[in-house]
């Protein structure tokens, strides 16, 4: 499995040329995990010091929520890889024959659901972390502000990455109706991260 291997090894399979998995989706997912787990750094920080007793509930509750975001992260670096080979599969199908190729377009559609919903779900996942990571900058210690900002920022990264592979991936999809269900799930990803924006400035 992807997540098991070390940073090195991780790192010298996305360089390669050959397996072409892990690409960017899986990259993305990653990042966002660093940036969720930035975060959950700066809760633990926070939680049970005396000065932060009055958000004792808001940190608990952040904890949990980071928690299940850290894990389905881990699992997306996995599921974007499997989606993104889906894709690669589907291309490679044979089309000497119309059945080839109406089997192959239909594969090719198939899979590039998969390959706009896993990204769709990294920017939901990273969104939802961005969102109590907002509301934590002004109440965390000096000496871990710095670790949150970052954290903000790699979070940014995965939103941001995460959506322009849904958009890359929807010119994918042929069926007028999905691109709509498609498009207005990113539409309302973007603008729920621009309200974030936002308020950080």
């Amino acid at each position: 499995m992807l997540v098991d291997l070390s940073i090195k090894d991780f790192a010298k399979r996305v360089a390669a040329d050959e397996p072409v998995v892990p690409a960017g989706g899986s990259v993305i997912a990653l990042s966002g995990l660093m940036g969720v787990c930035l975060v959950e750094m700066s809760v633990d920080s926070a939680y049970g010091r005396p000065e932060g007793e009055q958000y004792k509930d808001f940190f608990k509750k952040a904890k949990t929520q980071l928690a299940k975001l850290h894990n389905e992260l881990l699992t997306y670096i996995e599921s974007d890889a499997a989606a993104y080979g889906g894709v690669l599969a589907a291309y490679k199908i044979q089309k000497s024959t119309p059945q080839e190729i109406e089997h192959r377009k239909a594969e090719i559609q198939l899979a590039a659901l998969s390959a706009i919903d896993v990204p769709l779900r990294i920017s939901e996942a990273c969104i939802a972390a961005l969102e109590p990571a907002v509301i934590l900058l002004p109440k965390v210690k000096h000496g871990v502000l710095g670790d949150l900002k970052i954290g903000l920022l790699v979070l940014k990264t995965g939103i941001e990455g995460s959506l322009a592979a849904a958009k890359i991936n929807l010119s994918l999809i042929k069926e007028e109706l999905l691109v709509k269900e498609f498009q207005a799930r990113i539409d309302e990803l973007q603008g729920r991260f621009e309200i974030l924006m936002t308020s950080l400035r």
